[in-house]
């Protein structure tokens, strides 16, 4: 069975394959890439708050 979760996108939610992050908690954020996680997110190297995509 493959994992799923369902993550926000700044207000839009899509469905993403969670199986190269399966030890991903509720609230991680993580790096996707055609709805797939890749990878957990480093808030150390980025900071939402400074975010400037958008």
């Amino acid at each position: 069975m493959v994992p799923i979760a369902e993550v926000d996108f700044g207000g839009v939610t899509r469905e993403i394959n969670m199986s190269f992050v399966p030890d991903a908690e509720p609230g991680v954020r993580v790096i996707t890439h055609s709805g797939l996680a890749v990878r957990v997110a480093r808030t150390d190297v980025w900071d939402p708050a400074t975010d400037l995509s958008g």
